[in-house]
């Protein structure tokens, strides 16, 4: 585990500044530092291969598995093994057999070299995924590099895998010169120690990021109590005597969880007090295996972070559990990513050579990638072979539930030296709030006033998330008002109450768009009520920004002022409809909604879906009934449906699904992202525990950019954000970011309709849940839609289904 502080261009960003089955055999771990017999864990042994060499293709993995580091070395090979089976039908298409070939370097840098010259030995292996520990890599590479072999590291950190002149080193992980200075900043800043005692392994990775850490705390006056490096695995005593006489604020352990575990209960047992940090070594349940409640509440930084961190790795941690019987470890999903890199350059270079490819070719391949989206991320390599950025986490541990450890903070940073990259565009820059600034000058001061309304149900059953939505936006603009102070800039946020009724949104678009300081709208949360305002919006050429308005009217209705950073209901009824039928293998169906412009809307996408797949639809019926439904559920009873799909908001569905369940119905429960609050369980009880529910917005947890804002949201406000605030907060500020643009083109304030204009021209602009770039109708380019199944005891721990990047509709 291996990896630097340019601190990321990404800090010019906008939201930066506001804030990848089945079990195969496992490899024999060898007795002594010989070459570890590889094991395949793909179908067959390779020692008599029945096909054609020149159509085998093989790829490689190092890790321990035997020993103390086994847990994360072991899943490091079956995350590559999992990508194998599911990535390789391009090489297949192509006529080759693609094989895994696992070898156990028992984390031995010695292990690792012998390994490293059997691998170099096979003609069929073009790729290595691997090592977990630096120090195993650093020893092997000299045999990759001789044999022209590719590298891709899932876990490597220390800084000389790219910057050692290897030549064939690539990962897709951050590195320890900034993984060090990230620790040591938020022990510093966030901790708020004054003094630490570090203590290392050894090793190239735990020496290493145990001295990165140590110089960044030299040079921002942390007191340095005390530099010690041990290979003891079981007393410290000698260690920890003069750590007690030292009294520091943080013992700062550079190494992995196998021996950290035991040293941090027993400086606990010894009565020492003091903080615990340490980096991604210690990224393992079976740290608190070893520790116990010793290491509850310590803060690690990592390079990985639990699978649950990246949405995109959803489907791979379903998969994984499936496959291995357990939870994908950390550095798993990274390796699936590595094996998905090695593939894609394997079927290129195969592709190029018009057959099976040279390890060079291969090799010219994994350089030449622009850029491979995978489950963690998107990956651009530099010329050394670092990914940029690379992001770095700082969690906290969670000793009763190592799942639930909390996301503390989430960086992008460039590598050392290097600018940060466009990202996922393709080479089209990003919006940069810092370079735009730069640009006001004088113009800063002819601005004025300028204003930002926000429309959504303040008051009434719907408030919790109308109510989240205004907070957002405050919170927004007062961050960027703290920004842009210094150039005499100043954002106010008008909020009006629309009670989620069409006539009020429509009275208070008449009374926003009379007050010509307002320059945008962020809003709503009903598109009935949005499709009501917009005639008022369009005649004033004022734009709204709909963090939550899913009706493809509100962009298909010809009003050119209105954008959204969510789905449509035509894509979320049909991805709703395809989860019921082969997911849930439902046959028949009964279809509620609530007569609104959203309820109704998204019910008739389901039901065209439905009836066009097969599916027994057996009533479509609207009401406007809250509290009683018997003159629904009566029908509903005799018919007996296998679900019950409710399209329409939490407030009266949590009485409609309680009433259901005591009435006997038996039906599966289902709706699109009205149901999204946890409103819903207090309304509904345990009805509809285990439930499932569409949505375009999803918990704030699964953004994993959204971290400091839910932070922010919880200190301002006193609650979590609920569902779409966090879309609220990147609507407030893309309109902020067309008005500030808006403004240097026309050398002072500017009207609306150059608003509107700067809007639809802005590059992709990098929100806290995605990058957004509007279509010409308004719709972003690409919109995610989640399934998720409640957990009434718990909101927050929703699970996470699946997770779909869509375009929208032509």
């Amino acid at each position: 585990m291996k990896r630097s502080i340019s601190l990321l261009l990404l800090v010019g960003m906008l939201a930066s500044m506001l804030a990848a089955c089945g079990g195969g055999q496992q490899a024999q771990p060898t007795a002594t530092p010989q070459p570890a017999a590889p094991a395949t864990a793909a179908p067959a042994p390779t020692a008599a291969p029945t096909a054609a060499p020149a159509q085998v293709i093989k790829i490689a993995t190092q890790s321990p598995l035997s020993g103390g580091q086994a847990a994360l070395g072991t899943g490091l090979k079956n995350g590559a093994e999992l990508a194998v089976r599911q990535l390789a039908g391009p090489l297949e298409a192509l006529g080759f057999k693609v094989e895994l070939v696992p070898f156990d370097d028992q984390a031995k840098p010695e292990v690792g070299s012998a390994n490293a010259k059997n691998i170099v030995s096979d003609q069929d292996i073009l790729c290595v995924v691997g090592h977990l520990n630096s120090g195993v890599a650093l020893a092997s590479l000299p045999d990759y590099k001789n044999a022209r072999l590719p590298m891709i590291s899932p876990a490597n950190t220390n800084p000389n895998i790219t910057e050692g002149g290897y030549e064939v080193a690539f990962r897709v992980v951050g590195r320890d010169d900034v993984q060090g200075a990230v620790a040591e900043k938020f022990a510093r800043e966030e901790l708020k120690v004054k003094s630490v005692y570090i203590i290392h392994d050894t090793t190239a990775y735990g020496q290493g990021v145990a001295e990165f850490f140590r110089k960044a705390a030299e040079a921002n006056g942390l007191q340095v109590l005390g530099f010690e490096g041990t290979e003891e695995r079981s007393d410290f005593s000698a260690i920890l005597t003069p750590i007690l006489a030292a009294n520091p604020d943080l013992i700062f352990f550079g190494g992995i969880y196998d021996q950290a575990g035991p040293f941090f209960r027993q400086a606990r047992d010894r009565g020492i007090t003091a903080q615990f940090m340490g980096p991604d070594g210690l990224e393992s349940e079976e740290l608190v295996e070893l520790a116990g409640d010793a290491v509850d509440k310590m803060y690690y930084t990592t390079v990985a972070a639990p699978v649950s961190q990246f949405p995109d790795a959803a489907k791979y941690a379903q998969d994984y559990q499936a496959a291995y019987g357990s939870p994908a470890p950390a550095f798993s999903a990274q390796a699936y990513d590595a094996a998905g890199i090695c593939l894609t350059a394997i079927a290129e270079a195969a592709k190029a050579a018009g057959g099976k490819p040279t390890r060079e070719q291969v090799l010219a391949a994994v350089k030449a990638l622009k850029s491979y989206k995978g489950i963690t991320g998107t990956y651009t390599f530099s010329p050394k072979g670092d990914p940029n950025p690379a992001t770095y986490f700082v969690l906290q541990v969670n000793a009763a539930n190592w799942n639930e450890n909390k996301l503390v903070t989430r960086l992008e940073i460039a590598p050392p030296g290097e600018a940060a990259a466009g990202g996922t565009t393709g080479g089209t820059a990003e919006f940069d709030l810092a370079a735009l600034a730069a640009q006001l000058g004088a113009v800063a001061g002819r601005l004025g006033t300028i204003k930002i309304a926000t429309q959504g149900p303040l008051s009434g059953g719907q408030a919790a998330l109308g109510t989240g939505m205004k907070n957002a936006v405050e919170l927004a603009i007062e961050q960027l008002n703290a920004q842009l102070s210094p150039l005499g800039v100043k954002f106010e946020v008008v909020p009006f109450d629309d009670q989620a009724k069409p006539e009020v949104g429509s009275a208070n678009a008449k009374n926003i768009v009379s007050d010509q300081d307002i320059l945008c709208v962020v809003g709503h949360l009903n598109s009935g009520v949005a499709l009501a305002s917009l005639p008022d919006y369009k005649n004033a050429r004022l734009p709204m920004v709909s963090p939550a308005n899913t009706n493809p009217n509100i962009t298909e209705g010809g009003y050119e002022v209105a954008f959204r950073v969510v789905g449509r209901d035509d894509v979320q009824g049909s991805v709703a409809e395809k989860f019921a039928r082969e997911e849930l293998k439902i046959k028949s169906v009964y279809i509620i909604h609530d007569t609104t412009a959203y309820g109704q809307g998204v019910a008739e996408f389901f039901r065209k879906a439905a009836e066009a797949n097969g599916i027994q639809v057996l009533g479509f019926e609207g009401t406007e009934e809250k509290s009683d439904f018997s003159a629904i559920l009566t029908p509903i009873l005799a018919a007996n449906p296998d679900l019950i799909f409710f399209g329409g908001i939490y407030d009266q569905a949590g009485p409609f699904f309680r009433q259901a369940r005591d009435r006997g119905i038996t039906a599966q429960f289902m709706g699109p992202d009205g149901l999204d609050s946890d409103e819903l369980v207090k309304l509904a009880g345990n009805a509809v525990d285990k439930m499932y529910y569409t949505s375009v917005a999803a918990p704030v947890s699964q953004f994993p950019k959204a971290a400091k804002y839910a932070q922010d949201y919880q200190a301002a406000y006193g609650e979590g954000a609920p569902p779409f605030s966090a879309q609220a907060f990147d609507a407030a500020n893309i309109c902020a970011a067309g008005i500030l643009s808006a403004a240097i083109t026309a050398g002072g304030k500017p009207t609306r309709a150059q608003v509107l204009e700067a809007i639809r021209n802005l590059p992709p602009f990098p929100g806290i849940t995605g990058t957004f770039k509007f279509n010409a109708k308004g719709d972003p380019t690409t919109a995610t839609y989640f399934v998720l199944r409640v957990n009434a005891a718990d909101w927050n721990q929703n699970e996470l289904i699946s997770r779909l990047d869509i375009a929208p509709p032509q």
